[in-house]
């Protein structure tokens, strides 16, 4: 039986850890789980602050075979494979990531409803001729790939090996293929090629007004949408720290009567459907009154109409911060609106991923490991950028480091980059996350701590930038700088990186900086690169490509 954590029992009971104290990564982010949860959350073992935060729900078992399953998926968590197994499977971790973990249990989740509905009811009773026919099962689903199949099976053998290794084997059978090799288990039909190499490039008709949009927003928007967060949140503690009194009770009569007697609009915010709605927190905050008073006051008879006359002449509710940013001589905005500037502060936001992602080549999980201070001010030279890189992390035993490592060559960045960062660290707290999700959510939400935006939810918010973006070329008559739908779908955030690597290898020596700004420095070396001076050049040169080659194919109207 391979050997538990110290503070482990042999045997779990109700209450016993699901994740052993010494392994945990992450402490603090949610309670670690005991045995008897229905949701085993893996997030102590998840380092990594972008990734996804998996769980294991053993709702979805089928009752009799979930006991014998969670304990093997316990050892899983807290014990290497068994020695026994990785001698015949040199190249198999002895640890999974908690993504690993995740995954390898949904196919046991798999293999346990198909045995429910052969009326097999315990492990026990899994020969031989029932795991080939469940591989036969898998083999014959319609666009079955080889690849797929092949992690099912492994999959398998882990449960067998964990289950063995627990504390109440049931005696399921060793799989076959584990003896006899997986080849005749798998379907005829070739894997197709897989990885980052296959990802389409970005179109340059949508890059190029992508990155034109998301530069202005980081270069020529940024202070004003700043200003403009700052002075909203002012207003709205305004709203929530003024006490009720009779004299700001008559500052907001005097301020709505003005705004009825002069026929103007009444500040109102967007509400569900076509409908607005009273802006209590803005009118509060410029009048200095409480919400309660304006609540209080619309409810009482001489003002019951001041609802009506506010949907029949509802008005924007324009902030008195100045707007300094223009477009070819023109301001991008007459006023920013007090109830747009949190949509503006996650664009802007989003545009600074987008600067980063595509001159840097970083992944987007490096983009979102980044912290304050990561692209300190150099005496003399190039910016650099220190952060980590997370894919093929491993610890000494070569199983997958979720904290990642810091990457052994930093990055330069170019003045674009720069910028991006440095409006970056005006958001994030010192000493956090770049793109820290509880400062870049812009409302009041519980987000937990050291965690990243999702990358889920990054997805969308570039697909809302660039409809926010065509929406404001638009208004602004630069209907050329519309963002196209993309024909190859969603822009997503991998695409970044693989659109800049398409344009630099199409350059004059575009592999060679390729290979230096993306870390593959053996090919760098062997190009006679490995001067740190040259090296640098040639990265500074890599996203300077990336802009030159978008202005091969996409040119600004003047």
């Amino acid at each position: 039986m391979n050997a538990l954590p110290a503070e482990l029992p042999v045997l779990p009971a109700w209450d016993t850890l699901v994740v052993a104290p010494s392994l945990v990564l992450a402490p603090g982010r949610v309670p670690i789980s005991i045995y008897a949860d229905e949701l085993w959350h893996l997030d102590p073992l998840v380092a990594n602050p972008s990734a996804v935060r998996a769980h294991l729900d053993w709702a979805r078992f089928p009752k009799q075979l979930r006991p014998q399953v969670q304990l093997a998926a316990w050892m899983m968590i807290n014990t290497p494979l068994p020695t026994s197994v990785l001698v015949g499977h040199p190249a198999w971790h002895s640890r999974l990531g908690p993504h690993g973990i995740h995954d390898t249990v949904l196919r046991w989740q798999r293999l346990t409803v198909w045995l429910h509905h052969q009326g097999l009811t315990d492990l026990a009773r899994v020969t031989d001729e029932v795991l080939a026919a469940w591989a036969d099962h898998l083999a014959r689903q319609p666009g079955t790939r080889r690849d797929n199949v092949t992690k099912d099976l492994v999959a398998l053998t882990r449960l067998w090996a964990f289950d063995a290794a627990d504390p109440a084997p049931t005696g399921m059978a060793m799989p076959p293929w584990n003896r006899v090799g997986v080849d005749d288990f798998l379907p005829a039909t070739p894997t197709a090629g897989q990885g980052e190499n296959t990802t389409d490039p970005i179109s340059p008709a949508t890059m190029g007004p992508l990155l034109i949009w998301a530069l202005r927003m980081v270069d020529d928007f940024a202070d004003d949408i700043l200003a403009a967060w700052t002075e909203s949140r002012r207003l709205a503690d305004v709203a929530a720290r003024t006490a009720s009194s009779p004299a700001s009770k008559a500052r907001l009569k005097l301020y709505l009567r003005d705004l009825i007697d002069r026929d103007q609009p009444i500040p109102s915010r967007p509400n569900a459907g076509h409908d607005h709605a009273l802006a209590i927190t803005y009118i509060a905050g410029h009048v200095g009154c409480s919400y309660t008073q304006v609540n209080g006051l619309v409810g009482t008879g001489p003002w019951q109409h001041l609802v009506g006359y506010m949907r029949s002449n509802p008005g924007p509710c324009p902030l008195a911060t100045p707007v300094t940013g223009l477009v070819e001589g023109t301001p991008w905005t007459a006023f920013i609106d007090f109830t747009e500037t949190g949509e503006l502060m996650r664009h802007l936001g989003t545009a600074c991923f987008i600067v980063l992602a595509y001159l840097t080549g970083m992944r987007p999980a490096e983009v979102l490991g980044l912290e304050t201070g990561c692209c300190p001010d150099p005496e003399t030279g190039l910016h650099l950028i220190y952060g980590r890189v997370f894919k093929n992390a491993t610890d000494q035993d070569g199983n997958h480091y979720s904290a990642g490592h810091v990457r052994e060559v930093p990055w330069v960045a170019i003045p674009p980059v720069v910028t991006a960062i440095r409006v970056l660290e005006r958001i994030a707290p010192d000493g956090g996350l770049l793109f820290d999700a509880a400062v870049h959510s812009f409302k009041n939400a519980p987000t937990a701590p050291a965690a990243s935006i999702g990358q889920n939810g990054l997805r969308e918010r570039i697909e809302a930038f660039a409809a926010w973006a065509s929406a404001l070329a638009r208004r602004l008559g630069r209907d050329q700088e519309v963002v196209p739908d993309d024909p190859y779908g969603a822009i997503g955030l991998a695409r970044f990186r693989r659109t800049l690597a398409w344009h630099i290898a199409r350059r004059p020596g575009g592999l060679v900086a390729l290979a230096i700004q993306y870390g593959h420095m053996r090919t760098a070396m062997s190009a006679g690169y490995a001067n740190p001076q040259t090296g640098e050049k040639a990265q500074v040169a890599s996203s300077q490509r990336g802009l030159d080659g978008l202005r091969g194919y996409y040119e600004p109207a003047a």
